[in-house]
């Protein structure tokens, strides 16, 4: 099954999401900041990234890009969480970090496994 990097700095948040997808059979990992998301991505390779845009320190959009500058990741589609709207430039902060989506908070379980399962299959499958 599909590996997934959660990026919260929301502990509970981070955990709640890692146990709804574990129960649904996908490998994941928890980091609770940007820093520890790159760090991470030294050693487990997602074919997912679940990124938080409100972080302490880089946010989303900064670790997005970043991520993305590396060429191990650059297919690597990233979800952004957040609570802003549509009306707050969601959609401008999406295209600016190079996201594939957006999963609004509180989030719907079922739109949220959709979003992922969508994204999965659109992903290309990355050399290992």
């Amino acid at each position: 099954m599909a590996r997934i990097l959660v990026v919260d700095d929301n502990e509970e948040i981070a955990h709640l999401v890692s146990i709804i997808l574990g129960r649904e059979g996908y490998d994941v990992e928890i980091a609770l900041s940007g820093d520890e998301c790159i760090e991470k991505l030294n050693s487990f390779r997602p074919d997912l990234i679940l990124m938080d845009y409100f972080m302490p320190g880089d946010d989303g959009v900064v670790v997005s890009k970043h991520i993305k500058e590396d060429l191990r990741f650059r297919s690597t589609p990233i979800i952004l969480f957040t609570i802003m709207s549509l009306q707050e430039g969601l959609q401008e902060a999406v295209e600016e970090a190079g996201a594939v989506d957006y999963i609004q908070k509180p989030f719907d379980i079922e739109s949220m496994l959709h979003k992922i399962r969508r994204a999965l299959s659109a992903a290309p499958v990355p050399a290992k």
